[in-house]
């Protein structure tokens, strides 16, 4: 018959157990950093399982310097923020800052880098970008799931400046519709519009509208299903650092936009 002491005892053991397992947990086992991102351009790709470009080196450095390795996995965007918010994955990057994400997940407060948000047009269509509302009044327009396009952009929707805004599942889609004249314009980030037309036939029948209609500090965000806290205050200090001793502008160098 067990003694009862030892009643007391294993349930000590359990309570000591699951406080080490949510330790982790916040991190995931061993350190680990789970992070999504749709993010298939030159600042960031996989390569025969390898991560590679700008903000996988910038990622994975910062976070090696707080203690932590990572693991990247390639999803749609709107999966990416279904599996942050759920927990399924620690983290996302690289998104836009706005009230209404702060409230679902945990940003860091170092910026990883800035996003030139342009206007995409069919080539030929002359657009002046700098009163675009003006010119796409009545129009069009696409933009990819989930993705935010700056305030003036809100403004617009919420205001029903656009005949319609059409959502697409890849930058690949939204290339396409706008070659074909299904849509009058695309909303969009510079680096990535510029790779994913590399992979799209016929590409050269859009082109971008000059100038650029809004620059937005890019950020990396936490699940709030966990305590992240302590992970995100490890990368911000060490991403300060990397600013400070020029291994930030190094790797700017390495990778130029």
């Amino acid at each position: 018959m067990m003694h009862r002491m030892a009643i007391p005892l294993i349930r000590h053991a359990s309570v000591a157990i699951w406080l080490s397992l949510a330790s982790l947990s916040a991190a995931g086992a061993q350190g680990l950093v789970t992070l999504d991102t749709d993010d298939l351009s030159r600042r960031f790709e996989i390569r025969d399982g390898v991560a590679m470009g700008f903000l996988a080196d910038l990622l994975r450095q910062a976070l090696a310097g707080a203690g932590y390795r990572t693991e990247f996995h390639i999803r749609p965007w709107v999966r990416c923020f279904e599996e942050t918010r759920s927990g399924q994955v620690d983290g996302m990057f690289a998104l836009y800052r706005t009230p209404e994400r702060e409230q679902q997940y945990l940003f860091t407060n170092e910026p990883l880098d800035i996003a030139d948000e342009y206007i995409y047009v069919r080539r030929g269509r002359k657009i002046d970008s700098a009163h675009w509302p003006d010119a796409l009044k009545g129009k069009r327009v696409g933009v990819v799931n989930g993705t935010y396009h700056g305030h003036r952009f809100l403004e617009a929707e919420q205001a029903h400046l656009f005949a319609a805004v059409e959502s697409v599942g890849s930058y690949e889609s939204l290339i396409e519709m706008l070659g074909a004249g299904r849509i009058d314009a695309a909303f969009a980030t510079i680096d990535i519009m510029r790779d994913a037309m590399n992979r799209v036939a016929n590409a050269d029948r859009i082109e971008r509208a000059e100038p650029a209609i809004d620059t937005l500090p890019i950020y990396l965000a936490f699940t709030r299903q966990r305590d992240m806290t302590a992970v995100r205050d490890g990368f911000d200090r060490e991403l300060r650092k990397m600013r400070d001793d020029g291994r930030y502008d190094a790797l700017v160098r390495q990778y130029p936009h």
